[in-house]
């Protein structure tokens, strides 16, 4: 997400979300060479934690504010608004690597306790947008709501969200949907044995 004068307060700081901004110059290599990680990161961690940008050759004001010296410097602003402001930056001093920068953030969202996205898939749409990546996409085929009941709906998709939230620092993507909604692929992945069941798929 591009960071700048106008929307950097009401996004970051006023916000509980965990945040790692990066402050870059479109002129500098090693930025450059950091695009793709950082951008693969942001991908894989959509939903736990937040990944900005700031061109900081622009919004000199905000660079200046944060004591930006170099390029490019990678501030972590952590969970909560008491952990919000100008001081309570932290200096990212990790990998500058998509794998390195994810571990470090899952492992904040981890001690925070965010709970991480579960997409209901209601068409290849959800799938196609969020399942992206070097992921792997993780599909329950819950009980159709008429063969089940509320309680249990909420029960199966708590055991989902208990399940992401265990094995947040593997690169998986959750979704849901009920059986009987999309039965050409339920055909396609041959699933004839009864729900619950869980898919995994590596694109």
């Amino acid at each position: 997400m591009v960071l700048d004068a106008t929307n950097f307060n009401a996004l970051v700081l006023k916000s509980k979300d965990i945040w790692m901004v990066e402050f870059y110059a479109p002129w500098c290599g090693h930025c450059k060479a950091l695009e793709p990680e950082y951008t693969e990161a942001a991908r894989k961690l959509k939903g736990q934690v937040k990944l900005g940008k700031v061109d900081a050759t622009v919004e000199t004001d905000l660079a200046s504010r944060f004591q930006v010296k170099g390029y490019p410097t990678i501030k972590i602003f952590n969970y909560g608004l008491e952990n919000k402001g100008d001081s309570k930056a932290v200096d990212y001093q990790g990998e500058r690597t998509a794998s390195g920068i994810y571990s470090h953030m899952t492992g904040l969202a981890e001690k925070a306790n965010i709970e991480p996205d579960i997409f209901e898939m209601i068409n290849q749409k959800v799938y196609d947008d969020e399942c992206q990546g070097t992921v792997i996409c993780m599909i329950n085929f819950l009980p159709n709501i008429y063969e089940s009941n509320a309680k249990e709906r909420v029960g199966y998709i708590g055991t989902i969200m208990k399940s992401a939230k265990t094995n947040r620092k593997q690169p998986f993507k959750w979704f849901w949907l009920q059986a009987g909604d999309q039965l050409d692929l339920e055909r396609q992945l041959n699933l004839g044995f009864g729900f619950p069941a869980l898919v995994a798929i590596a694109p």
